[in-house]
């Protein structure tokens, strides 16, 4: 009996959590229906969009046509590597000969030895920068951007208050794998945390933000030995008192299949890196993650125990906490709907693979929370991570040491 009314306090607990949850959920919803005839408008000024590579992504070429395509009046394109010998130079040379009317260059940043190697890539080509650019724009080599994609990345920046711009990351994975399509329900429910205004944080593969800010903000000093140059680069900005607004229209999308070795190393270094860099956010997420799992996995373990071993429904106090557990569930079920249903409004030509995976977006969450779960236990007893090819440990924030 006092097993059942434990899962029922902790039941109710995550209900409240849920309903609140839902709240933003709906929040996200008209958000994005609010924005989805919205045009970029005319603030297009000279700016340069670096692009830092590692390694061959899969779909490379295609996602580098689509940089090399965009509709943007006056840009340099950056393409940033470590050394002549990575992989993807090949790729990126061929790019560049492919492209002769785009203003693009290839720079080998050498290798990093205390910060990472994307963002040692990152300053290096910031000694890059044309005399004219007002601009200076992020992307990252895994995504494939829409054509008006930097139109609007660049459009709130004329805003007043208004330190930088940002995108997020959608995985469409072609293979259909279940390590794959998790990956991508476990972003998802992340990228609920964007907001119109007053974003946490900026998110590396789409920030945009004025040259000015970037110097009077001091990122290159954020930066200096960090190992995330998207919590360093908010950091800089939010510490300016600016805020960081969220453009859904840039939200870009990633064809990468994933096993399950990436998809559990990738989510932990995620989770690593927030909770290093962001602590009050990794404790809300931590404390809400594990209310989660204890209602859903151990509330649900106890009632299907219950059901096989003994009297099941004789006791009003398991039919409370079944009713509990459902509505938890359900709950949960209706913001992953209304999350997929918030993005397939802006985009049209992705929506018939995103809805392929509706039953997952909708019903994984669970297995997400888990997933989830099982990262920030690992993250609070080691600070190694590996992130392509290079092994790092993160010391703290803005000081990281390249391990190999």
């Amino acid at each position: 009996m006092f097993l059942c009314w434990l899962f029922i306090s902790l039941a109710v607990l995550s209900l409240l959590e849920s309903l609140y949850s839902l709240k933003d959920g709906i929040r996200y919803l008209r958000f994005y229906r609010r924005r989805q005839h919205d045009r970029p408008g005319d603030c297009a000024p000279p700016l340069t969009l670096v692009l830092p590579c590692r390694g061959v992504d899969p779909g490379l070429e295609e996602n580098l046509r689509a940089y090399f395509a965009l509709d943007y009046p006056d840009f340099q394109l950056l393409l940033v590597t470590d050394s002549s010998s990575d992989p993807s130079v090949p790729v990126l040379e061929r790019s560049l000969q492919d492209h002769p009317n785009v203003q693009a260059k290839l720079l080998l940043a050498g290798s990093a030895s205390n910060r990472s190697q994307k963002v040692q890539n990152l300053l290096y080509a910031i000694d890059s920068l044309r005399e004219k650019d007002q601009v200076i724009a992020f992307g990252d080599s895994d995504i494939r951007p829409r054509k008006d994609w930097l139109r609007f990345l660049v459009a709130p920046l004329a805003g007043s208050g208004v330190g930088a711009s940002t995108g997020f990351r959608w995985y469409l994975p072609p293979d259909r794998s279940f390590a794959s399509i998790l990956r991508s329900v476990w972003n998802a429910g992340i990228s609920s945390l964007m907001k119109e205004r007053d974003c946490i944080f900026a998110w590396g593969g789409a920030m945009a933000l004025r040259r000015k800010i970037f110097e009077s903000s001091r990122v290159a000093d954020y930066w200096a030995e960090a190992l995330s140059d998207d919590f360093g680069l908010s950091q800089a900005v939010r510490n300016a008192g600016l805020s960081i607004c969220f453009q859904p229209q840039c939200l870009s999308f990633s064809y990468e299949n994933s096993s399950w070795r990436t998809l559990i190393d990738w989510s932990y270094r995620q989770l690593l890196i927030t909770r290093l860099c962001a602590p009050k956010l990794s404790a809300i997420a931590f404390s809400a993650t594990l209310l989660n799992v204890l209602t859903v996995w151990g509330g649900g373990l106890f009632l299907l125990v219950n059901a096989t071993v003994g009297p099941a429904w004789r006791g009003q106090s398991t039919l409370l906490l079944a009713c509990i557990w459902v509505s938890v569930y359900l709950l949960g079920c209706l913001k992953g709907g209304l999350r997929l249903k918030a993005v397939t409004l802006l985009f049209k030509e992705e929506a018939l693979q995103m809805k392929s995976y509706r039953w997952a977006y909708i019903f994984w969450g669970p297995l997400a929370s888990l997933l989830s779960l099982l990262g920030m236990v690992r993250a609070l007893f080691t600070r190694t991570i590996e992130w392509r090819g290079i092994r790092y440990r993160m010391i703290a924030p803005n000081r990281t040491v390249v391990i190999d």
